[in-house]
């Protein structure tokens, strides 16, 4: 969750509509950079920044990347198990 980033948006009174638009993408996908689901990238970074009129120091956070790599490898372990149930009914 990027604390942050929220407190600086929400002050601006600026939705995440808004920033969406700015990066030319959906809410859907700026809310999942907001709450942590995806990264932002450095660039993301710079451009809401600058949409907000701050340093991007003064919004960005550290992430805690372990939830996401757990994702990741549950993905890739459901990928996994799906392969070998497909290969074993043929």
């Amino acid at each position: 969750m990027n604390k942050k980033l929220i407190t600086v948006r929400k002050a601006r009174k600026i939705t995440q509509a808004d920033i969406a638009t700015y990066l030319k993408m959906s809410q859907t996908q700026y809310q999942k950079r907001e709450t942590g689901k995806i990264i932002i990238s450095d660039q993301e970074w710079k451009d809401i920044a600058r949409l907000l009129d701050v340093s991007v120091e003064e919004i960005y956070e550290e992430y805690d990347n372990q939830h996401l790599i757990l994702q990741k490898k549950i993905e890739i372990l459901e990928l996994q198990i799906k392969a070998l149930r497909a290969g074993k009914k043929k």
